[in-house]
């Protein structure tokens, strides 16, 4: 959770106090213990009234059980975002829609508790893995999106390959097997439209994980 609220309005308070004691000194000359006790207490309101303006703001912005960015923060983000592409430069933005294989079955076999270990490890390992700038999403469930700016499906593929060799070592850590299956598409080449690349992505996804059911049948 960032510290923006709480310092900032510590600052201010501390500032505003120290104007007004320098204020009653130069009228006055001196200056009672007690307003340093009051400018200390102040600071400390200052304190406390930014902490919960960081709570409120990180629970608007994020998902509780998996620290990712929720729904509502990237719909708001998207339109910005969007608008930095020149496609005269060939810019793009990847969209990829990222499922948990078998997630149901971890749930019915190790219980809600595990399954929620396993939603906070991929989180936590799709941060580690994008770069300054993207953005890692719970869209819903068992479901999580990358937002890339400036990026293509040539160059997704380092990306993938270094989630997954993450996730086979997170699987030894936990003792169960963590897979994902990714589908990608790209602003503006597939669509202009997010819901469009979105359902595009997830197709793709389907896909992946549709081969992945027949590699292991065979």
């Amino acid at each position: 959770m960032k510290y923006f609220g709480r310092v900032s309005l510590a600052v201010i308070a501390f500032f505003s106090w120290t104007l007004l004691i320098f204020y009653y000194y130069y009228v006055h000359g001196n200056v009672d213990e007690i307003y340093v006790l009051v400018a200390i207490i102040y600071i400390l309101v200052g304190w406390w009234l930014g902490k919960q303006y960081d709570k409120a703001k990180f629970y608007s912005e994020k998902d509780p059980l998996t620290q990712a960015y929720n729904r509502r923060y990237i719909l708001e983000k998207l339109p910005k975002l969007f608008s930095t592409v020149d496609r005269r430069k060939n810019e793009s933005i990847s969209v990829l829609v990222i499922d948990v294989d078998r997630f149901k079955e971890i749930n019915d076999t190790f219980g809600h508790q595990k399954g929620d270990v396993v939603l906070r490890s991929i989180a936590a390992t799709l941060r580690r893995n994008i770069r300054r700038g993207d953005y890692v999403i719970r869209w819903g469930g068992d479901e999580f999106l990358i937002v890339t700016p400036n990026t293509s499906k040539d160059n997704i593929l380092p990306l993938i390959n270094r989630i997954e060799r993450e996730l086979s070592e997170t699987s030894k850590q936990l003792s169960l097997t963590i897979s994902i299956s990714i589908g990608v598409a790209n602003y503006p080449q597939d669509s202009t439209d997010f819901n469009e690349l979105i359902k595009i992505a997830d197709n793709n996804m389907y896909l992946e994980k549709e081969k992945k059911k027949k590699s292991c049948s065979i």
